[in-house]
């Protein structure tokens, strides 16, 4: 079940904050752990003002994408979870509520670009991401 929101309870926020952290540190071992760790705090700040789609499993928050317009700041998964449908559910709901989407992903994470290629996505540039000096690819869907 996808449910969105951008008025997070505390218990969910930390739920949350804890899956990005993981999510994070076990997708991108490329980039040092202490990245992650070092912004922990100033993402989950951004987390609880940001437009939310949480995923559900028996009543159990297990993944969310975040949401700035219509751009998607990323989708975390729970490891037990991931590879379930959560993701492309995830991507269904934004689907619904806009006629374009943008996103980032990081070009050493090939399963996420196979991932969003598979949602319609297309690749449409490529830069640096200056904070981790890591090549990112951007991408993008719009409606037919």
């Amino acid at each position: 079940m996808i449910i969105q929101t951008d008025n997070l309870s505390e218990n969910e926020l930390e739920t949350i904050a804890n899956i990005w952290l993981q999510s994070n540190l076990s997708t991108h071992d490329f980039i040092p752990a202490k990245y992650w760790h070092d912004n922990f705090d100033s993402v989950k700040s951004q987390l609880d003002d940001a437009n939310i789609y949480l995923a559900y499993d028996n009543d159990e928050i297990v993944g969310f994408m975040g949401m700035n317009n219509n751009y998607i700041e990323g989708i975390f998964i729970q490891e037990p979870n991931m590879h379930s449908g959560l993701g492309k559910d995830l991507i269904h709901s934004a689907k619904e509520n806009f006629d374009q989407l943008n996103l980032s992903v990081y070009s050493k994470n090939q399963y996420a670009i196979e991932f969003y290629l598979g949602q319609g996505f297309i690749k449409i540039s490529e830069g640096m991401d200056n904070d981790t000096e890591e090549l990112e690819i951007e991408m993008t869907w719009s409606k037919s």
